[in-house]
């Protein structure tokens, strides 16, 4: 169910009734010259709005920009300052807390931002200890990778503009993806980290836009088939995550679901 379809007492029911309510959060930024500045929050509200459904939960209007201050020298990126994005996060989970909600998670489409969430997620729980609330935070993306991983190139092959989110895309919106320029990627496609995750450190690059054409993995290897699959088996493992933090099994206070004392 969407949240913003609901009049306040209709919420005020569903609050009652305790459900995980799911925040959608990505960015509006460059993807390429193949793909839409959308890509990031379309595809997580997307998988959000069938993850509620399918769980018979909430889900809230996305937050459309996030921080993305990585890209910031290509044209039609919007970014949050890290202060802006956090601070509009932690107002919107402060608002569905004080409604009565007590279960959130925040499902995020752009990784740059889960630093952030989970920094906003820890301020929460600390302010509200005494509310019983339960908070959660993951980016999609990586919240079904080993099933992504059997369809196709998936983050092997980058992160970003990549034959993943381009096979989404193409899925979800196929008239605004230019294939033709995917191509022209594809061919004289190099590997290149942006953000690095080797050796288990992460290292963080800004690459200035006359150096590089946006895209961040090999765009010619998508299909709208690959979309589909990622999409049905995202929507699958990501609705049996929150039917279990919904049961309040990664709650170290419960037990199979069963309130402890300690």
């Amino acid at each position: 169910m969407e949240l913003c379809n609901l009049t306040w007492q209709e919420a005020r029911q569903w609050a009652e009734r305790n459900p995980v309510v799911i925040v959608p959060t990505g960015s509006t930024e460059q993807h390429g010259p193949h793909l839409p500045l959308k890509v990031d929050i379309v595809c997580a509200d997307y998988v959000a709005k069938r993850v509620a459904e399918k769980t018979n939960m909430l889900v809230t209007p996305p937050l459309n920009f996030g921080y993305s201050e990585l890209w910031l020298h290509y044209p039609g990126t919007i970014s949050f300052r890290q202060e802006t994005f956090r601070a509009a996060l932690h107002d919107i989970c402060c608002s569905l807390i004080r409604g009565g909600f007590k279960k959130i998670f925040i499902l995020n489409g752009h990784n740059p931002n889960l630093i952030h969430v989970q920094a906003v997620i820890s301020e929460l729980i600390d302010c509200f200890e005494d509310k019983e609330i339960q908070l959660g935070c993951g980016t999609y993306i990586f919240m079904a990778k080993e099933e992504c991983d059997r369809i196709g190139e998936n983050f092997r092959d980058g992160t970003h503009a990549n034959e993943f989110e381009t096979s989404l895309a193409l899925s979800l919106f196929p008239e605004l993806v230019k294939m033709e320029e995917a191509k022209k990627v594809s061919k004289t496609y190099q590997l290149k980290k942006v953000i690095n995750f080797d050796a288990g450190a992460m290292v963080v690059n800004r690459w200035p836009s006359e150096l590089h054409d946006g895209s961040y993995g090999n765009p010619g290897l998508a299909s709208a088939e690959k979309g589909r699959a990622y999409l049905e088996v995202l929507v699958d493992r990501i609705s049996q995550f929150i039917l279990d933090f919904d049961q309040g099994r990664y709650n170290p206070a419960k037990l199979d679901g069963i309130p402890r004392t300690f």
